[in-house]
């Protein structure tokens, strides 16, 4: 507690400049001193200064609420803030007194180290100065000295050779006295292979002064000359032989030490040689190798995967395959090998081993199984081409890595060799274009035509006269400059049909042809079971023809499974080609060409020339209906031609994206190919509206004069023999071009028969005289129409056929009501001559009672 005139011990010790406030914030520190004077106040009356406080206090000792003032008495408080503040302006003073001494103490360790910097600059400058002296005498010295050091050098390597000299001058003498050296050959024969290694250089000296002493004037240098090198081989050979048994020994150790001496006498050639030649892997089994390849092709598996048209992918020789990976083995073994033996010059000999490899043990089996598959198909050679081309690029990348992982090929010569290799062997096959791009240009040719040869060779005789394609090639003719884009193609397809003829007699016999094909293909996008299903019984139910001329006119070999399972055919030889020849574009827009001739020029267009002779045997004069079950080769080719234009876009295009020219070119091509073949089909539909055409007349001609004034109105209860005819041919158009043809195709179709028939009964009615009752009947006949025709849901029909009904009203009005009728609705669209052409034709027109002003207006 604080005393009235001095400051509590506790908060004197908060007062010092060592703990000022003790962490403490001035409020904090001043709500602290005034608490204890706060815990001292008396209340309840207890103290005077309770008393006079003015604090507000209740009592409630009797139950009662009793409230008093007390005053506060604030002596303490002005005595302890007035201890805290002397003794804060004591230590403010304290303060100041320590600031001031630090501040001079400061100055003054300022000023020593001020003198202390400019005596060390001065010694500075003097130590950079002694240093600048020394370095120019140790220059002057160098310049001195080094003059000496190269004469020394030069002197010690003329000693050197002066010695080296009058030894090889000794051991010359040597071999010109006694023909051999004793001292060569107690190092060759020493075991220490630094003593080898000094014979070899002896002997190598040996070899190229004895050539230049030797001349023919003195005859024993000669000798001399034959004995050294006598002596080189037979060190060579002694050390070859001890390098072979170290290596079945696998003694590392003494084979390093000899290739390292021969790699100092010449080169280590021979050394290199014989490593590679006397490997276990070199022997000759040539025979061995053959029959075991022959066996492989023997094997029908893999010759009928490989003759299989519908099997994709790329094919590989097993076989091949565990050859290679035990060459691979054999390659990864030796380079240890090499490394540990033939240090710096590994990567040279690992290259020889690798070009040894390829030269006798890989590019035999290759050629021997591409010759083999070559005897089978052109289809099978450019698989297997592209099988060995896959995995001996597979081959070439597994040791391109392992070499980089063994750090022997730091400068690229292995990986650059196996590939050069890789290269070498297939540039022979794969850039000469007649080795290979023009067999695969006769295998997918040949798979396209086998393909559909069957449907071809079945309809032969129906399409021999080409009626359709010489009908075109008229329409082109007379309309040269709209179909001047097309002239190339006709051309071409001619020269495509007669190519399919060749082929067909030539290399097709009726036993292949008859091999049945699966589907392997399924294009999501297109669904081919509902077409497919949909021609079971597609006869419609009143078709009541006695002839069975039309009853299979539809042949299943047309589908797009079969479509499907070419384009399979091509997408698998476009991606060979750009796989084994990246950089020729070209070659895609020349099989994407042989794609349309086999699938649109020999496929599609021969089903359209079928469909075109279904129609012109059709004999109107004895049929009364019209088998179109012949639709569907329309329905399945436009079907056909959807799917090429997605495959064009879907995967040609975009493998040409750096290829604007050759795509532009297979861009134009599609068009070309796809809208002949929709002129193709426009033909064939306007043929068809043409035989509907002479139906409809040919039923109009059987409506009898009497029909339309009949003597008896029990013919209100009888349609005509026309309007029965024409309505059931009506009914049988629907429901049979519904089933082949969609959406617009079925729409505009319709929609030019239904127009066609509108006319003809609107110049017909225009022919008959009509009674009142008659009247009635032609109502009745077009009603029949118009019920037909409305199922149809053509706007444009429902229109002209309501037109038609209206104008069958002026034969049943009564004449003063012609003039209203003929002003409203649809009739007032219609010309005025029309009109008059049809109420001409009332049988009371010339009645007296018939309004003469009526006749004046129409």
């Amino acid at each position: 507690m604080n005393s009235l005139y001095e400051l509590d011990p506790k908060w004197r010790k908060l007062l010092n400049a060592n703990n000022f406030l003790g962490g403490l914030t001035v409020n904090e520190f001043v709500e602290e001193l005034s608490k204890d004077h706060s815990l001292r106040s008396p209340l309840n009356g207890k103290s005077s200064s309770a008393r006079n406080s003015k604090h507000f206090v209740s009592d409630s000792v009797d139950g009662n609420d009793n409230a008093k003032w007390v005053k506060l008495d604030p002596k303490p408080y002005i005595r302890t803030f007035e201890s805290t503040l002397k003794e804060l302006k004591n230590l403010n003073e304290d303060s100041e007194k320590r600031k001031n001494q630090l501040a001079d103490q400061v100055a003054s360790q300022e000023l020593l180290h001020s003198h202390n910097i400019l005596g060390l600059s001065s010694t500075l400058k003097n130590m950079v100065s002694q240093y600048d002296y020394l370095d120019n005498q140790l220059t002057t010295v160098t310049q001195v000295v080094s003059p000496l050091g190269d004469k020394l050098e030069n002197a010690i390597r003329k000693k050197k050779t002066y010695i080296n000299s009058v030894e090889l001058i000794i051991q010359y003498n040597e071999f010109y006295s006694n023909g051999e050296s004793e001292y060569i050959e107690t190092l060759r024969n020493d075991p220490n292979w630094l003593q080898k290694l000094k014979a070899c250089n002896i002997v190598k000296n040996l070899l190229v002064l004895s050539l230049k002493i030797e001349t023919s004037s003195i005859p024993k240098t000669l000798e001399v000359t034959k004995l050294i090198e006598k002596y080189s081989e037979l060190m060579e050979n002694d050390l070859l032989a001890h390098f072979n048994s170290a290596y079945r020994e696998n003694n590392f150790n003494q084979l390093n030490e000899i290739a390292l001496i021969l790699n100092h006498f010449n080169g280590g050639v021979n050394v290199i040689q014989s490593f590679i030649n006397q490997h276990s892997y070199f022997i000759d089994t040539a025979q061995i190798d053959f029959d075991e390849t022959t066996e492989t092709f023997l094997d029908e598996k893999l010759k009928n995967r490989l003759l299989d048209q519908d099997s994709h992918g790329v094919i590989y020789d097993e076989a091949i395959i565990k050859i290679l990976d035990e060459i691979e083995t054999v390659i990864k073994n030796e380079s240890k090998i090499v490394k540990r033996v033939f240090e710096d010059r590994a990567p040279h000999v690992i290259q020889l081993f690798i070009q040894r490899i390829f030269a006798q043990k890989i590019e035999p089996r290759f050629e021997l199984s591409l010759n083999a598959s070559l005897s089978f198909s052109n289809l099978a050679y450019v698989r297997t081409l592209h099988g060995l081309y896959s995995i001996l690029g597979q081959f070439v990348k597994d040791l391109s890595e392992f070499f980089q992982l063994l750090e022997i090929d730091k400068d690229n010569v292995l990986t650059n060799t196996v590939e050069q290799c890789y290269s070498d062997f297939f540039s022979r096959y794969l850039y000469d274009r007649s080795k290979y791009f023009e067999i695969e240009k006769q295998s997918l040719e040949s798979i396209l035509l086998e393909k559909t040869a069957k449907f071809n060779s079945n309809h032969e005789k129906e399409i021999r006269s080409r009626s359709l394609l010489n009908k075109f090639n008229k329409n082109i003719e007379n309309n040269t400059y709209e179909f001047n884009d097309l002239t190339g193609t006709t051309n071409n397809s001619r020269s495509r049909l007669s190519q399919l003829n060749s082929f067909l007699k030539n290399h097709l016999d009726r036993d292949h042809l008859s091999l049945s094909r699966a589907n392997t293909l399924n294009f999501n996008n297109y669904d081919d079971n509902d077409i497919n299903n949909s021609n079971i019984n597609m006869t419609p139910s009143n078709i009541t023809s006695k002839d069975n001329i039309f009853q299979d006119a539809y042949d299943e070999e047309f589908s797009l499974t079969n479509v499907d399972s070419m384009l399979k055919c091509i997408v698998e030889s476009v991606a060979r080609v750009m796989e084994l020849i990246p950089n020729k574009d070209v070659f895609t827009f020349e099989l994407v060409d042989i794609m349309f001739m086999g699938i649109i020029g020999t496929y599609v267009e021969i089903s359209l020339e079928l469909a075109y002779s279904h129609i012109c045997q059709i004999d109107i004069s004895k049929e009364s209906d019209i088998n179109l079950k012949f639709l569907k080769y329309i329905s399945t080719s436009t079907s056909i031609l959807s799917l090429i234009s997605t495959s064009i876009k879907a995967i040609f295009l975009p493998l040409l994206n750096n290829s604007p020219e050759t795509k532009k070119q297979i861009i134009e091509l599609t068009n070309k190919q796809i809208k002949r073949s929709e002129l193709l089909i426009n033909t064939i539909l306007e043929e068809i509206i043409q035989v509907y055409d002479s139906k409809f007349s040919h039923s109009l001609s059987k409506q009898k004069k009497k029909d339309f004034v009949p003597k008896s109105q029990d013919l209100l209860d009888q349609d005509t023999l026309p309007a029965i005819e024409i309505v059931s041919l009506l009914n049988s158009l629907y429901s049979q071009s519904s089933q082949y043809l969609k959406k617009k195709n079925l729409e505009g179709f319709l929609n030019a028969i239904g127009e066609d028939l509108y006319n003809l009964l609107l110049a017909h009615y225009a022919k008959f005289q009509v009674s009142s009752i008659g009247g009635i009947i032609v109502t009745k006949d077009i009603i029949g129409y118009q019920n037909t025709i409305e199922e149809w849901r053509i706007p444009n029909l429902l229109e002209k056929f309501a037109t038609l009904r209206e104008l069958a009203n002026l034969f049943t009005v009564q004449p003063v009501l012609l003039d209203s009728l003929t002003r409203e609705g649809h009739l007032a669209d219609i010309s005025k001559e029309v009109i008059s052409n049809y109420i001409a034709n009332r049988e009371d027109f010339n009645h007296e009672n018939f309004i003469t002003s009526m006749k004046l207006k129409f």
